[in-house]
């Protein structure tokens, strides 16, 4: 498999499910079914990682994960980021997709670094199955506790892995804005965390926007990233095409 062909697509939580603040467990499914059925039309040679919107944020908030050692509460906030990767891969199973879910506690091992089995991944994809990994609890063996994992910092450990060279993150905005403008291409940079806005009203314990920017500035020189409205009809369709999307950005 020619990892230049291999597309990595990352779908937040705010567009797979309702995500603002005090809201629990509430998929939103016709969204879920159009954007399955929008990847069923260009599937091959695909990693799909999507976030855990309010499957996963509100525990983490509720059991104080980033500060405390829950045990218990860690373990029903994977059940919960579970309960929503079962019900979108059972959306891409009813569109004649062969997805697996990919649990991060348990298929992804966590450490000083983060370390994601090459050759499983890629056997899976020359098989014709799409790894659908998701934002999760993990349990870092190094120090010895649980903590949390997004679905970006997932992405990133990725294409570091396989060298993608095409990104996509579909959101609930149309894609990157700085200073109320919509931007159409831009060479990203340190500079414009500051530009950023916080996203407010929303349950969000992985950084936002913020958090992805970061990430972006992470990955390998030649990667093409876009940000795209992944609420609008027909983007993802377009990104896995390989047309121009929302906002591109190059960190070359």
């Amino acid at each position: 498999m020619s990892t230049d062909e291999l597309k990595i697509l990352k779908i937040g939580g705010s567009v797979l499910t309702e995500k603002s603040s005090g809201v629990f467990d509430k998929p939103l499914m016709e969204e879920i079914k159009r954007i399955a059925g929008e990847i069923s039309h260009q599937p091959g040679n695909l990693i799909l990682v999507h976030g855990a919107g309010s499957f996963g944020h509100p525990y983490i908030e509720k059991y104080r994960l980033k500060e405390t050692r829950d045990v218990h509460g860690a373990i029903i906030t994977h059940m919960a980021c579970k309960r929503l990767n079962t019900l979108f891969c059972n959306a891409l199973l009813d569109k004649g997709m062969d997805a697996v879910p990919i649990h991060p506690l348990t298929g992804i091992k966590v450490g000083r670094d983060i370390e994601i089995e090459l050759e499983f991944i890629t056997g899976l994809i020359k098989n014709g199955v799409i790894p659908v990994y998701h934002g999760d609890v993990v349990y870092n063996r190094y120090r010895d506790r649980f903590e949390v994992l997004s679905g970006d910092r997932i992405v990133f450990e990725l294409v570091k892995l396989l060298r993608c060279s095409r990104v996509g993150f579909a959101t609930d905005v149309k894609g990157l804005i700085i200073n109320g403008e919509l931007q159409d291409e831009i060479r990203i940079s340190p500079d414009i965390l500051k530009e950023v806005g916080e996203a407010e009203e929303k349950s969000d314990v992985t950084g936002g926007m913020k958090g992805k920017i970061m990430s972006i500035l992470r990955l390998p020189q030649k990667s093409e990233v876009l940000i795209f409205s992944g609420l609008e009809e027909g983007n993802i369709i377009k990104f896995l095409k390989g047309e121009k999307v929302g906002t591109r950005l190059k960190s070359d």
